[in-house]
């Protein structure tokens, strides 16, 4: 798409984006806060690959996952403290500002030039997905960041995406959702937004399967189907 053409199209005013498989390439950090979790425990080390099937629903579903796979089955004390060694691992690992995806920067830059708020929609623990914006160097180009709270329900429940939403005073209908799974995809509908989402995150079924408005291979693919999508509903 030219830029006089892309520059004709109506775009969103909101983009709202997933964290882990569509920003950043966090199953090597993740596999790492797991095996940190599980390793007293006597576990086969994860790898990334085996994160691909676990993440999604947040840490706590996470680790149940990997305690399904790992073939155990953990007490309330055994679990309590296995958590509090994952986030204590998860926390420092995130510090470390790894796996941003390619031209995930630019796309965040190009959005701000073009005045579309941003926001974050992470199952990632809030605290942590703070910690991870930081040290990638885009915390600066994301208006709202939310994660997971207690006092809130995780994606596929829409709530987490009317909460982006709500600060920037911005509609469904003008609104875009970039993610990578089934819970972005499903969150994204039962809000009312149109969702892309990308080929290379972490999905356990093809993408195509979830329907979403596009799919996308490159960050640098978003742009010129920002408007199409918005169009699409109208």
């Amino acid at each position: 798409m030219s830029g006089a053409k892309a520059a004709s199209m109506a775009f969103p005013k909101a983009v709202v984006f997933d964290l882990d498989g569509t920003l950043v390439d966090s199953a090597a950090d993740i596999a790492r806060a797991l095996n940190a979790g599980f390793a007293p425990l006597g576990a086969i080390p994860f790898t990334a690959e085996d994160v691909h099937t676990i993440v999604g629903g947040g840490a706590k579903m996470a680790i149940d996952k990997a305690a399904d796979r790992a073939g155990l089955q953990l007490g309330d004390s055994q679990r309590t403290a296995l958590m509090q060694r994952f986030f204590a691992e998860y926390r420092l690992v995130s510090a470390e500002g790894n796996g941003l995806y390619p031209g995930a920067r630019t796309l965040l830059q190009a959005l701000r030039a073009r005045g579309v708020k941003t926001a974050l929609c992470t199952n990632k623990a809030e605290d942590v997905a703070h910690i991870a914006v930081r040290a990638l160097g885009i915390a600066d180009l994301l208006d709202v960041k939310i994660g997971a709270r207690d006092d809130r329900p995780r994606k596929p429940h829409p709530d987490m995406i009317h909460a982006c939403l709500a600060p920037f005073g911005v509609s469904a209908h003008d609104a875009v959702m970039i993610g990578d799974s089934r819970a972005d995809s499903e969150a994204a509908r039962a809000a009312g937004v149109p969702v892309i989402l990308t080929s290379f995150g972490y999905s356990n079924v093809p993408v195509a399967d979830l329907m979403p408005d596009a799919i996308v291979d490159h960050l640098d693919e978003v742009m010129g189907w920002l408007p199409k999508v918005l169009r699409a509903l109208t």
